[in-house]
């Protein structure tokens, strides 16, 4: 089941034309680029700081971001 939810009254941001996976888990302030894909079992968790993530980024399956610092992932495209 996908959860997305919001963590102090930050909220994940996801474009309407990304792909997250229906077990993926998005948390607090995260912020997806266009055209994002996030694969089954992956965490983004923002709860801390926030993560921006840009455009045409994949984040793969089993992968667990979490922000103790402000993380800012690739901003150029087809990462």
């Amino acid at each position: 089941m996908l959860i997305v939810k919001s963590v102090n009254g930050k909220h994940p941001q996801i474009p309407e034309d990304c792909y997250v996976a229906e077990n993926a888990t998005i948390v607090g302030e995260v912020s997806l680029g266009k055209e994002c894909s996030i694969w089954f079992n992956a965490v983004l968790r923002g709860d801390v700081h926030y993560i921006k993530i840009g455009n045409k980024v994949n984040i793969q399956d089993g992968a667990v971001t979490v922000s103790y610092t402000h993380l800012t992932l690739p901003t150029n495209r087809e990462v």
